[in-house]
């Protein structure tokens, strides 16, 4: 169900008093420490880890010209390497905010100025940052990548929560790249996403398909929108070459115009919606605009899956566009949104790759980037 700006309003207390929640090794920061923290952000990002970042004003004793002490250490010492992070965000009582991300601490610092007093600036990442550090190589015979992803979750920790690809492969290798990579890797070829949101590790496919979370309406609550759309990247098919080994014979995998997944098949402008593929065809008529590639696919369905991911990955190209909006915690990526009062053309459900939710002595907004298929 898409809710609107009019229907969060009392939930979100009319968007007045913004506030957030930062805590450290289980303590509040402004509560329980008396801690001046400035500003607070949190980045949302598809095909990436999440990562936040704080800044703390009343860090450094001018007169003892050392760092405030928590306890018996100081406050760069406190906000150690590894330490676990909380924040939260929205309007009102600590009691009613959105929890944003979870993580560890990685990079702590400040500077001393001419004038002032030092800040320090703390930030860090979801708890998929482990999976980034480091390479290995590893085999897995005989497995779904789905089953891959399953293991790798429950060792580092996190909750699977993964949807089925399907395809039984002879053998999945990691090879020489990072746990992050692989997971990346596993996510494109399936046309699936993959990402950490607090304790859960996702392997799905995109949601572009439902329901918007929220309505905005430029000039109540959408600030500005700037979107493009762009032909350059675009392919009116797809073919994916590979070997059947046991049959010696090629493997073809196609993907064509119209097998987008995730595709809005509405009437916009009088019109039905069409991809880049469908414009590009129209434009170039019985010109050739076909991507064909070769890769280790050893099966045919194995073959189609992926020619399909890579005119995902192409078609979604097609639509683009930045976003800011009032603070609203329910715009995280991997959410739709709904664009309204911009004209039948740019009025539409689009997908968001990246949200940045930013509290500061100006209030409280968040800023986004969208990706569609069709216009």
């Amino acid at each position: 169900m898409t809710l609107t700006i009019k229907q969060i309003e009392p939930a979100r207390k009319n968007f007045y008093a913004p506030a957030f929640v930062v805590e450290v090794s289980g303590q509040n920061l402004v509560r329980k420490l008396h801690l001046e923290v400035a500003s607070v952000q949190v980045d949302s990002i598809l095909g990436a880890a999440d990562h936040f970042t704080f800044v703390v004003n009343n860090a450094f004793n001018i007169a003892q010209r050392e760092f405030i002490r928590i306890g018996e250490r100081t406050l760069p010492e406190f906000f150690e390497f590894g330490a676990p992070v909380k924040i939260s965000m929205g309007y009102g009582d600590a009691a009613g905010l959105d929890v944003m991300l979870t993580g560890i601490i990685t990079e702590i610092s400040t500077n001393f100025p001419s004038a002032g007093i030092p800040q320090l600036t703390i930030s860090g990442f979801d708890h998929s940052f482990c999976m980034t550090k480091g390479t290995r190589s590893k085999p897995w015979p005989n497995r779904k990548d789905s089953d891959v992803v399953r293991e790798i979750a429950v060792e580092h920790g996190l909750q699977p929560k993964v949807e089925d690809t399907g395809v039984v492969h002879d053998q999945i290798e990691q090879s020489q790249e990072s746990t992050e990579q692989f997971l990346q890797r596993l996510a494109q070829r399936n046309g699936f996403e993959c990402f950490v949101r607090l304790d859960d590790l996702f392997f799905r496919r995109p949601a572009n398909d439902q329901s918007a979370a929220i309505e905005l309406t430029w000039g109540r609550g959408l600030v500005s929108f700037s979107p493009e759309i762009r032909l350059t990247e675009q392919v009116t098919a797809v073919e994916v070459y590979g070997w059947d080994v046991q049959a010696k014979r090629q493997i073809v995998g196609r993907a064509r115009k119209g097998d987008e997944p995730g595709r809005d098949e509405t009437t916009r402008c009088g019109r039905k919606r069409a991809s880049g593929g469908e414009y590009l065809q129209g434009i170039c008529h019985d010109k050739p605009a076909t991507l064909r590639v070769r890769e280790p696919v050893f099966s045919q369905q194995e073959a189609d899956r992926h020619a399909k991911a890579i005119l995902k990955r192409r078609a979604e190209g097609f639509v683009g566009g930045r976003g800011e909006s009032i603070g609203i915690p329910e715009l995280m990526a991997n959410a739709n949104v709904s664009l309204q009062g911009l004209g039948c053309l740019f009025s539409a459900t689009l997908y968001i790759q990246q949200a940045t939710h930013t509290v500061d002595a100006s209030g409280y907004r968040t800023s986004f980037e969208i990706k569609d298929n069709t216009i």
